[in-house]
C-alpha cells in the first residue's frame, strides 16, 4: 500500500465510478481498476462491492476510506509545516466564513492581518455554515469562521464573539411605534427567514423552539442583505444580527422590536480540523481575530 494507491482510491470513493476518477486523475480507465484491484490484493480483502455496474465500499473500505483522507491530510500538512520552516515570510492560509461574518466580519479582519503580513496570500470562501464545515471536513479550508452549531466530533470550535440578533421591522410596520411586542403577536405576521444550512436560521429556530414560539415563514433568502431590502418595503419581519443592521437603523430604515422575555444571542466560532496542523501562520491569524474583534 502506498500513497499512490491510496489517493486513486480516494477519488474513486469520492466520485464512485472508475471512468470519472481516471478523467480527474487523467489517467486512464484500466490503470485505475489495476491499482484498485492491486490495493484489495496487497490487503487481501474486497474494498467495493460491484453490484449492477456500481461501486460501494464494503466495511473494510470504509474504514480504509477514513484513514487514507487522515493519511493524506498528515501529508499535506507535513509539506506545509516545511514550507514554513523554509521561508516565514510566505504562506497561505484558506479562510472560510458563513455568510454573515464572511460579509460583515471578515473584510475588516482580513485588511487588518494583511496589513502586518502583506505578503501572505489569505483565500476566502463564503457561503453557510454547513457547506463551510463540510468545506473543513474536506480539507479545502485550514479554519473558518461561523455563527452556526457545529455537531461534527472531528472539527474543533473556539467561541471568538458574542452576537446578538433583534426582530427587525419597516418604519411603516404598527411596530415599529410599539418597540415592544409578546410572542403570541408574531403568529399573524409574514416572517422572513435564511435558507436551510444557515447558523443565523438555526439559531433563531432553536430559540423558537424553545419558547414554544409560533410564527409563519412566507419568505425564505439565502442572504441578509435582501432580507432587509424586503423588511425596509414592509413585505414582512425577520430577526436579524445586530451587526448587520447597524446603518439601517442609524438611517430609520429598519426599526428594532424587542420581544417581551426572550433574547436572541450566539457565539460566532473559530472552526478546523482536529487533525490540522497549527502553523505559525495559523496561529498569528487566530491571535489577530482574537485582538481586534474580541476586543472592539
Amino acid at each position: 500500500m502506498n500513497l499512490r494507491q491510496l489517493k486513486i482510491f480516494v477519488m474513486v470513493c469520492k466520485t464512485k465510478n472508475m471512468s470519472k476518477a481516471a478523467k480527474k486523475l487523467y489517467m486512464s480507465q484500466p490503470a485505475i481498476s489495476q491499482t484498485i484491484s492491486e490495493l484489495e490484493e496487497d490487503l487481501n480483502i474486497k474494498l467495493f462491492d460491484r453490484i449492477k455496474k456500481r461501486l460501494k465500499l464494503t466495511y473494510a473500505g470504509k474504514i480504509l476510506l477514513r484513514n487514507s483522507k487522515r493519511i493524506l491530510n498528515l501529508v499535506d500538512e507535513t509539506e506545509n509545516i516545511i514550507k514554513d520552516i523554509v521561508n516565514m515570510n510566505q504562506g497561505k492560509l484558506r479562510i472560510g466564513a458563513s455568510m454573515t461574518i464572511g460579509t460583515y466580519l471578515l473584510p475588516q479582519i482580513i485588511e487588518g492581518f494583511l496589513n502586518k503580513y502583506n505578503k501572505i496570500h489569505l483565500p476566502f470562501t463564503i457561503d453557510n455554515t454547513k457547506v463551510i464545515e463540510d468545506m473543513i471536513l474536506d480539507n479545502k479550508l485550514d479554519l473558518a469562521l461561523v455563527e452556526g452549531p457545529i455537531y461534527c466530533k472531528d472539527i474543533l470550535v473556539e467561541h471568538f464573539f458574542d452576537d446578538q440578533l433583534y426582530l427587525m421591522c419597516s418604519s411603516k410596520h404598527s411596530w415599529s411605534h410599539k418597540r415592544k411586542i409578546n410572542s403570541e403577536e408574531l403568529k399573524g405576521e409574514d416572517f422572513i427567514i435564511r435558507e436551510k444550512g444557515s447558523g443565523t436560521r438555526e439559531t433563531i429556530e432553536n430559540i423558537m423552539r424553545k419558547h414554544s414560539i409560533k410564527y409563519h415563514v412566507t419568505h425564505v433568502f439565502n442572504n441578509i442583505e435582501a432580507i432587509k431590502r424586503a423588511i425596509i418595503s414592509n413585505l414582512g419581519v425577520s430577526i436579524l444580527p445586530e451587526i448587520c443592521v447597524k446603518e439601517e437603523l442609524k438611517k430609520g430604515l429598519l426599526v428594532k422590536v424587542d420581544i417581551q422575555g426572550i433574547e436572541f444571542k450566539r457565539k460566532f466560532s473559530i472552526i478546523y480540523h482536529k487533525d490540522k496542523y497549527r502553523s505559525q501562520l495559523f496561529n498569528n491569524f487566530v491571535n489577530h481575530i482574537y485582538t481586534n474583534i474580541c476586543k472592539s
